[in-house]
């Protein structure tokens, strides 16, 4: 597992370049408003946990269909907000630049991540970013296509946490 320092503004702007992935938000409760990212909005709730994000956790492990990546959103205060997968159909540039973009950290900002993450929904979307009245909205859709690989390891990913895959809004 790797730590990067990551700011919700950057996390956002990068989210429409990857394409396909699952993302699995938490059941946390909403933080206080002086939290989220200046500027920026989401178009459903179920987006909202990425507006807290202050550092990602890049985790893997390998399953008898190969390995399975994800990338872990955590708050300030050590919360994880939601998982995004990597799955078939992400841009791996895209994933990897991301990865890039953070601020590596030596050691997390929180020695461990508080635990349960209890899971609202696993969804597989394209992210998409938009300006409206000098503010960044960011939403998210059905992608146009999925490879049967890809609809495969999102539906084993979201039976492994016990969660039906959804659609997006659904």
């Amino acid at each position: 597992m790797a730590g990067f320092r990551m700011t919700p503004e950057s996390l956002l702007a990068y989210l429409p370049l990857l394409g396909s992935v699952l993302y699995l938000p938490s059941r946390a409760k909403p933080a206080p408003a002086q939290m989220l990212a200046p500027g920026w909005l989401v178009e459903r709730a179920e987006l909202e946990p990425l507006l807290h994000t202050c550092w990602l956790v890049a985790a893997s492990d390998v399953h008898a269909d190969g390995p399975r990546e994800w990338i872990e959103c955590v708050d300030a205060q050590g919360r994880l907000r939601a998982r995004l997968h990597l799955l078939p159909d992400t841009d791996y540039l895209a994933w990897d630049a991301l990865l890039a973009s953070g601020d590596p950290l030596t050691a997390p900002a929180h020695r461990r991540v508080q635990h349960p993450f209890r899971l609202a929904s696993a969804s597989v979307m394209a992210f998409q970013h938009r300006r409206l009245a000098g503010l960044n909205i960011v939403s998210a859709v059905m992608p146009p296509q999925l490879s049967s690989l890809g609809k495969g390891i999102a539906c084993e990913v979201a039976r492994a946490e016990a969660l039906p895959l959804e659609q997006p809004g659904g």
